[in-house]
């Protein structure tokens, strides 16, 4: 049977340009890491609010979220490697956060499974 181990869940909110596939690809070479999903979703930047009319709803756009489930031992280095990986510190890349209290169970590939194009 397969216990469970201790995780963290880092969920990044990034634009839809690309990011999330170089991330992606990123953390299975640097760090093989593989518990990973992107989603595309809708997004509202709060403060883009500012540049509307009072009353006005700002249009959303469609970006990216991506989950990545580590082992907590390494969540604050795979958290640091993931916000330099996705420039998290330019303008408009998008939103990094790491929540606690996850089980997940832990698991390989098989050998040779190539990487997606």
């Amino acid at each position: 049977m397969i216990q469970p181990v201790p995780c963290k869940l880092i969920t990044c909110i990034l634009p839809n340009d690309g990011t999330d596939r170089t991330l992606l690809s990123a953390l299975r070479t640097d760090k093989q890491i593989i518990r990973t999903s992107s989603l595309q979703v809708r997004g509202l930047a709060i403060l883009a609010g500012e540049k509307y009319k009072s009353g006005e709803t700002p249009e959303n756009v469609m970006v990216r979220m991506v989950s990545v489930v580590v082992d907590e031992e390494q969540a604050d280095q795979v958290f640091d490697y993931i916000c330099e990986k996705a420039n998290i510190g330019r303008p408009g890349a998008g939103v990094l956060t790491m929540s606690g209290g996850v089980l997940a169970s832990t698991y390989s590939l098989p050998e040779g499974v190539p990487d997606e194009e």
